[in-house]
């Protein structure tokens, strides 16, 4: 039974989220998947909210036919915005959920925000926490604690990118933790207040920054990491959609540059051509 997975980029702009409705980026790659293979099973590294988008988001597909699965056959059927841009065949027991580390870049305007402050703030999420108060309740009684390895602060020109790795976030967990930041780095929030918010000390809900800053720029997978390969001409577009999309809604050569110096480097290392 073979087993495909791909790398999938897309503008959370233009949609209601990676799941959950007729305009989600899920339901086009079934969708599209749909066209060429009946019966299969889908998983996804990531069901990002609406507003937030991906440049290396995973999904993988375990089906029963002969068929081979190749980007340029579902990207024939998808949507302006979405493109798989690379592909591996993987083992059966493959599942894109069970990623070992998510990357999030969230890009917003610098305001003046003391940035060193904001370093020293971001240095309290790294290791194991219980974010209760960095998360939005969900039924079903979902874990609350996670392992963050690292959250970096720079400032790139007039603007702020902050860059979170962790094994899982939880629901609008990153743009909570960007706010507090922010809150910190604005003297709202003390740099002891939020040490009392992450150990649980006081109960407070961190209000989410926008979904709309949020990129999902790379999934992990460790050891099993699968044996990328890259479609040329959608790298192509992805990066071409980037400079003529974004740029003028970041409007900073900085930032823009960041990111996809960052898309490159990850190209580099994944590529097998």
């Amino acid at each position: 039974m073979p087993t495909m997975a791909f790398k999938v980029f897309y503008d959370g702009l233009l949609f209601s989220g990676f799941t959950g409705s007729t305009n989600s980026i899920e339901y086009y790659l079934r969708r599209a998947i749909r066209h060429f293979i009946e019966d299969f099973k889908l998983s996804k590294a990531s069901r990002t909210d609406p507003g937030v988008s991906a440049i290396g988001n995973v999904i993988s597909v375990k089906y029963g036919d002969g068929i081979r699965l190749m980007p340029g056959m579902l990207n024939s059927r998808l949507p302006s915005g979405v493109r798989i841009w690379a592909w591996a065949e993987v083992s059966d027991d493959f599942r894109a959920r069970a990623a070992v580390s998510r990357t999030y870049v969230y890009v917003m305007p610098w305001l003046y925000e003391d940035v060193d402050l904001m370093r020293r703030a971001a240095e309290l999420f790294v290791g194991i926490h219980d974010l209760t108060n960095f998360q939005v309740r969900e039924r079903g009684g979902v874990p609350t604690t996670v392992m963050i390895n690292s959250v970096n602060v720079e400032r790139l020109g007039d603007y702020l990118v902050f860059t979170v790795v962790g094994r899982g976030f939880r629901n609008k967990m990153i743009r909570k933790i960007v706010n507090a930041l922010r809150m910190v780095g604005s003297n709202v929030l003390t740099i002891d207040e939020l040490r009392d918010l992450i150990e649980m000390r006081i109960r407070r809900p961190i209000p989410p920054a926008p979904p709309y800053g949020l990129l999902l720029l790379n999934v992990g997978y460790g050891d099993r990491e699968p044996a990328w390969f890259l479609s040329v001409d959608d790298v192509s577009y992805v990066i071409n959609y980037l400079v003529s999309r974004w740029y003028s809604s970041l409007s900073s050569s900085f930032a823009i540059s960041k990111i996809l110096h960052d898309f490159m480097d990850i190209n580099k290392l994944f590529s097998r051509i």
